[in-house]
């Protein structure tokens, strides 16, 4: 790859106000120029020819485009005829901006702008937003006409005709804002070189740590701890005088070991090739290289530790098995009786509620059946029909009893006072009697209506 870089992408650009002179002459001589002069390309690319023959398809909703091949000019829809291009400025309002974008001749390949089918791509995909950037206008207003010239003998470069189509570009540009247009349209036109850069820097990486690690260790003379880790960061932690040596001897190492040394040498110049490709300068700069610097110090390091003690590596340290949850306890009744109270709700419903209320108030004990609920099903034939009616009947009433309560508050507490009696009368089931049972639960029940 030649040696591209930040300068070999060259922007200029002009505004041309309204009522200025200058903006007569763009539409009587300049898009005419771009589109005529020897140089201008007027060769169909395959681009041109797919956008063709999909604006044929859609000619039945006015769309017709020029036919590729008998016009230089393009835009982001496709080819663009010299008449088209002088109606659609003359229509425009505000101001016009002209731009030149060029390379190097020698250039142009490794930045893909090398033929007129690279050039519309890069355009198409980056231009758009570029412009918005330097006109301070929405991208949907953004318009433009551009052509490739391949006249001059050092450099490949199109000519662009940029305006808005709802005339709110009207002033000049910005410099900030210019200035960030130029940025952008370099580091997309960068992007591939950037790439072979990093890879060519990750390359010349692999290759120093390389050629320390195939020192001789019989070569190396640095004094390890008896036993721990051999890593360069536990030195630096633990044992910051052994990785100071395990430094020193890297450096010994460079200066009589022409391999170790090129190798080096061949990162820290692919690194500042990648730090001159991203634009980087002063403190950010520094930064990205040190860090660089950093990251290579700590794998030639490692690098060399493993050298001199390939072996001391523990295996992987068994896993404890994991604890099992407890079979009993406060948190595991919690929990069962947040699971029967949210049971007993979804039975009861709030219209259970009400209705059960009534029914107590007229002194009836509400026939309520809780035999759908997982929950009572689990007690099985300890619990009788007439028990559970008991259970709700308490509870309700207890619920009743809590005055100011909302039917919510209500039918919360009942379910959750049910639920309590539900889990201490499972837990009795297993004796298998039905007094038992019926004592536990009306505990339960005594204790809700009390809390």
């Amino acid at each position: 790859m030649s040696a591209v870089g930040r300068s070999s992408l060259f922007v200029n650009a002009r505004v041309h106000l309204p009522g200025a002179k200058s903006r007569a002459t763009v539409l009587s001589h300049n898009v005419e120029y771009i589109a005529t002069r020897q140089g201008a390309d007027r060769a169909p690319t395959p681009d041109d020819e797919r956008r063709a023959e999909l604006s044929e398809r859609m000619g039945i909703a006015g769309y017709v485009a020029m036919r590729p091949g008998s016009t230089a000019l393009f835009d982001q829809d496709g080819a663009v005829s010299l008449a088209e291009a002088r109606r659609r400025l003359a229509a425009a309002d505000g101001a016009l901006s002209t731009w030149v974008i060029s390379v190097r001749r020698e250039e142009a390949g490794d930045l893909r702008l090398g033929d007129k089918v690279e050039w519309q791509r890069f355009l198409r995909r980056e231009l758009q937003p570029a412009l918005a950037e330097a006109m301070g206008v929405p991208e949907s207003s953004v318009r433009w006409v551009a052509a490739e010239h391949e006249n001059a003998a050092a450099s490949k470069h199109v000519h662009v005709i940029a305006y808005t189509c709802d005339g709110s570009f009207d002033r000049l540009m910005s410099p900030v804002r210019l200035a960030a247009a130029r940025r952008a349209l370099t580091d997309s036109a960068l992007e591939p070189a950037v790439r072979a850069a990093m890879a060519e820097r990750d390359l010349a990486r692999k290759q120093a740590v390389d050629a320390v690690r195939r020192i001789d260790p019989s070569e190396i003379s640095v004094e390890l701890p008896p036993d721990g880790r051999v890593s360069y960061e536990h030195l630096r932690r633990w044992h910051p005088s052994v990785a100071s040596g395990v430094e020193a001897e890297l450096r010994r190492l460079g200066e009589c070991n022409s391999k170790v040394s090129e190798s080096l040498s061949r990162y820290e110049a692919a690194v500042a090739r990648c730090a001159d490709l991203k634009g980087l300068e002063g403190d950010a700069r520094a930064r990205y290289v040190d860090g660089a610097a950093r990251e290579m110090e700590s794998r030639r390091a490692n690098a060399l530790l493993r050298a001199i003690a390939p072996d001391r590596t523990k295996g992987p340290r068994p896993r404890p098995a994991p604890s099992l949850p407890p079979s009993d306890g406060p948190a595991r009744r919690r929990t069962a009786a947040r699971r029967l109270a949210s049971e007993a709700r979804a039975c009861l419903g709030d219209g259970g509620v009400s209705r059960t209320a009534r029914s107590l108030e007229r002194g009836r004990v509400p026939e309520m059946d809780l035999s759908r609920c997982p929950g009572f099903k689990a007690l099985g034939r300890a619990i009788t029909p007439e028990i559970a009616r008991g259970m709700l009947s308490a509870a309700l009433r207890a619920a009743e009893e809590d005055g100011g309560a909302s039917t919510g508050d209500e039918a919360e507490r009942a379910a959750r006072v049910v639920g309590n009696a539900l889990l201490a009368g499972l837990s009795a089931a297993g004796s298998g009697n039905p007094g038992v049972v019926t004592s536990v639960v009306s505990r339960e029940l005594v204790k809700g209506m009390i809390m």
